[in-house]
Parts: structure tokens; C-alpha cells; sequence
């Protein structure tokens, strides 16, 4: 059986000769192991998995993408860009017919090899702007899809490709309106935030298109803004559950497997979670960075979702030792032993000071204890 096989078994929820290993490895890693910041992260990553002896699940190879910068004949794009020290600004004016739209998006870099990037000033500050947006900006995106078409080529039957998407309210929340705006739309302005979110649901799908035409394996679907320290069980059943399960139901039907991500605070909307009928769950984050309790959430969720993390990337991988990392490796896959449908995973991405005897402890206790 290739890595590939078993993945793709194990997300499918058919029996395995054991049970997969595949941490969360992201692209700022990769440059730490080759020590350069213009590596070719896309070709490079299946050669970190294998370094390190884990199965590979390829998710640098995500298109760059934003959708509004894409012109149209009533939506013209202007960028001015700042770059002061090691930090980039980007002005993006949109001329309409009948106004102007602005988004100011900064990148930051927080380690020697990642980045923060966000807006700081959201394109949609009115419902006026949302109304431009709906009218004038262009419907149909021709995105740039090589690195998934190369990462196939370096993967092949290494592993799967997972680039990611954002789910709805993600995508609304971090391209286009404030994050304590749109809370507070849905709760003082249902209609106009039931607008936004069905005119960008319909956007979102055609991105979603997009990648499943280039053949990827999985979507790695972005929950995680709506989590359960910002938003309580009923909000998100009331003003979310029914955009995320129509994205996801759509991308499902056309074959490819949602694998959903939160990885912070997700106690309280599990039970919820299994509404989305996704096939795939991340990240069973433990406190202190989460509120996930590995035993309750096998309860809870359906074993018809395949699971995947639990593994402290922030603390226990950096700073323990490797006996304390194969005793939580141990302690995880007996808890999952009955269940099944799991795959040894950390709860987020690598950090760049991770040590690499903790990298290796966490392969060789999994593979030890696969069977478990």
C-alpha cells in the first residue's frame, strides 16, 4: 500500500495496516531546513516529509489568491505598495462607476521565516460597499493553479494534495469585512448579512472549482475565526452551520474529501460539527491553546469523521523531551484505539525552533505504537 493509499483509506474510513502520521509541516519550516528564503517550497516539502519519515499530505501548494483584486470592466484595480523594514503595505483602490472601495492588507513578519498577513482596513466598511461589490466586481476569477499541478508532480504516490480554502464566514471575515462588524451585522441587520454571505458563498464556490478541476485530493477547510471563544453554539447554528454545510456538501459532491479546521477553541461546537457532514476533522487542540478533551471529542463526533492532531506543536514539541513526547504519542493512539479513523497529527503547523530529536521522537513513537 503507497502513502498515498493508506491517506486516502484512512480519510475514507476503510481498514489500514496502521495508522498515519502526518504532522502539519508549513512552508516556513521548509525554509528553516534548507535555511533559505527563496526555496521552492512546492517541490521541496514531500522531501521534509520523508525526511523525517512521515506521510506526506501536501498542503503548500495553495494558489495565491485574492478576489479582489481581479479587474473588471466596472472594477478597476490600483496597488501602491510600502515596504519599511521587514514589514509590506498594500493600498488596493477599486474605482467603480458609482465609488471607490479600499482595502489596506498588511504582512508583518513575526520569525525568520513566517509571516502575519491581514487587512487592516477591510474593503467593505458599508453596506453601501457590499452593494458596489455585488454589482461590479467581476464573477469569474481565472486562478493561477501551477503549484497544485506541481505538487502533484512531486508527490505522486508519496501522498495527497490539500491545498487550502477558506470556509464562508472565513473568507467573508478575512477578506472582506471586519470581523466585529460582521458579528454584529448578523445580530442588528440579519438581511444584510445574509446578503453578503450567500453572494460570497456562490464566490467561494467558484474558487473551490478551480482547485477540484486541478485535481486535488483534499480541501484543508479554514473554521477556525468562528471558534468557540468568539462564537457560542447558538450563533453559529443560527447565522453559520447552513453556508459551511452547503460549501462543504458542494465540494464533497464533486468528490474531493473537506478535511474542516479549527485549530483552537472547539469544545462547546463539536456536537455542531457533525451536522457539516464533513469527512475530516482537525485539530482536537488540548488546553492551554484549545478546550478539547481527546476522550469527550471521540464521543462526540461522529465516527464516520476521520480525526486528526492533538499533538502540541507549541509547547511539547519545542520544549519536551522525547520520552514526554512518545508517552503523549502513546496516551493518544490508545485513546483512539477503538475508534479508529485517525491520523497522528499535530494541532497546528511546526514551529521554526522545533528541535529535530522531538520531530523524530514524535515519528518513531508512531510508528511504534501504530497498531495500537
Amino acid at each position: 500500500m503507497t502513502f498515498r493509499e493508506l491517506l486516502l483509506k484512512t480519510f475514507n474510513c476503510q481498514p489500514t495496516s496502521r495508522i498515519p502520521i502526518s504532522p502539519f509541516i508549513h512552508e516556513n519550516f521548509i525554509k528553516v531546513f534548507f535555511d533559505k528564503n527563496d526555496i521552492d517550497v512546492v517541490e521541496k516539502t514531500p522531501e521534509v516529509y520523508e525526511y523525517f519519515g512521515f506521510d506526506l499530505m501536501h498542503r503548500n501548494c495553495t494558489p495565491d489568491y485574492n478576489p479582489i483584486e481581479y479587474e473588471g470592466e466596472d472594477w478597476k484595480v490600483e496597488k501602491r505598495i510600502e515596504t519599511i523594514g521587514e514589514s509590506e503595505t498594500t493600498v488596493t483602490i477599486i474605482e467603480t462607476p458609482e465609488g471607490i472601495l479600499n482595502q489596506v492588507y498588511k504582512v508583518r513578519k513575526v520569525s525568520a521565516y513566517d509571516f502575519e498577513k491581514s487587512p487592516v482596513e477591510y474593503l467593505i466598511k458599508t453596506k453601501g460597499d457590499f452593494l458596489l461589490c455585488k454589482k461590479y466586481q467581476p464573477q469569474i476569477h481565472k486562478i493561477d493553479i501551477t503549484s497544485i499541478k506541481r505538487a502533484k508532480i512531486f508527490t505522486k504516490e508519496r501522498g495527497v494534495i490539500a491545498p487550502w480554502i477558506h470556509g464562508v464566514f472565513n473568507y467573508v471575515a478575512y477578506y472582506y469585512r471586519k470581523l466585529d462588524d460582521l458579528l454584529i451585522d448578523a445580530l442588528t441587520d440579519e438581511e444584510f448579512y445574509r446578503e453578503m454571505m450567500e453572494y460570497f458563498l456562490e464566490q467561494n464556490k467558484r474558487y473551490a472549482d478551480q482547485l477540484i478541476d486541478a485535481g486535488v485530493d483534499i480541501l484543508s477547510y479554514a473554521g477556525n475565526i468562528a471558534n468557540s471563544k468568539i462564537i457560542s453554539p447558538e450563533f453559529f447554528r443560527r447565522y453559520i452551520l447552513e453556508y459551511e454545510k452547503t460549501l462543504i456538501d458542494y465540494i464533497q459532491s464533486r468528490g474531493v474529501i473537506v478535511l474542516y479546521h479549527n485549530c483552537g477553541y472547539a469544545r462547546a461546537l463539536l456536537p455542531i460539527y457533525n451536522e457539516l457532514n464533513v469527512k475530516a476533522y482537525e485539530s482536537l487542540t488540548p488546553p492551554p491553546y484549545g478546550d478539547t478533551i481527546l476522550e469527550e471529542a471521540l464521543n462526540i463526533l461522529s465516527p464516520q469523521i476521520t480525526l486528526l492532531g492533538n499533538i502540541d506543536q507549541i509547547s511539547l514539541l519545542r520544549y519536551g523531551s522525547p520520552k514526554e513526547i512518545r508517552e503523549k504519542v502513546k496516551e493518544t493512539l490508545y485513546c483512539v484505539k477503538k475508534r479508529g479513523n485517525f491520523i497522528l497529527a499535530t494541532t497546528d503547523y511546526l514551529q521554526e525552533d522545533t528541535p529535530y530529536e522531538n520531530i523524530f521522537a514524535l515519528a518513531n513513537a508512531g510508528k511504534e505504537f501504530e497498531e495500537y
